[in-house]
């Protein structure tokens, strides 16, 4: 009568007598390759993250451009400035805006060194020449990075209106009626760390 579980157990105590173990550094070797090949997975991982992340924190201010008035080959040879400026007084600005706060912002851009070249009191629907609930910037291919600076003088919702045909480097802070205030100093700061380095809108 055979002995099924015996004949196991010789076999296996044969098997073990029989196997090599490597050394020790060896098997440490072993350990600390599989470890750096985990660690280059959740490396590269955390690394995508960190792009897509980045990629959300700097898609602000969104560019809205206004409706192209030229052809799109023309629009492919803009030359478009998106450098931030050294300073406030660097940014020329045309403030219109319902009568007596478009000449209140204008006076407090001036105190925070921004160039004010006029203000005009608008009235009446919507649109470039009334206001609506909501402030805009109007700019063209020269002023995308003084643009950028304005906006974060701003505070509040602001649309970002570009302008291809604009052939000056003024911007028209069109004061919407949710407009209450010009941010300050510290908000100022903050906007631009978030904005990062602006990007030039379709066309340049």
């Amino acid at each position: 009568m055979s002995h099924p579980v015996d004949d196991q157990l010789q076999s296996l105590a044969t098997e073990v007598r029989d196997l090599t173990v490597p050394p020790a550094a060896e098997i440490r070797a072993r350990g600390n390759r599989r470890a750096r090949r985990q660690l280059a997975a959740v490396t590269t991982a955390a690394g995508a993250v960190a792009v897509v992340t980045a990629g959300v924190a700097f898609a602000w201010p969104q560019q809205q451009p206004a409706p192209p008035s030229i052809t799109p080959a023309a629009s492919s040879s803009l030359t478009c400035v998106t450098t931030l400026p050294d300073a406030p007084a660097d940014v020329r600005v045309q403030v219109n805006g319902a009568a007596g706060i478009a000449a209140e912002t204008a006076t407090e851009l001036r105190a925070r060194s921004f160039t004010v070249v006029g203000t005009t009191a608008i009235s009446g629907p919507a649109g470039k020449t009334g206001f609506g609930p909501r402030t805009t910037l109007y700019y063209g291919p020269r002023s995308i990075g003084t643009a950028t600076l304005l906006r974060a003088a701003v505070h509040g919702e602001v649309d970002m209106r570009f302008e291809p045909h604009r052939d000056d480097d003024t911007i028209e802070l069109v004061l919407g009626r949710e407009f209450t205030r010009l941010a300050t100093t510290t908000e100022l700061n903050q906007a631009m760390a978030a904005i990062g380095e602006p990007t030039a809108p379709p066309g340049c």
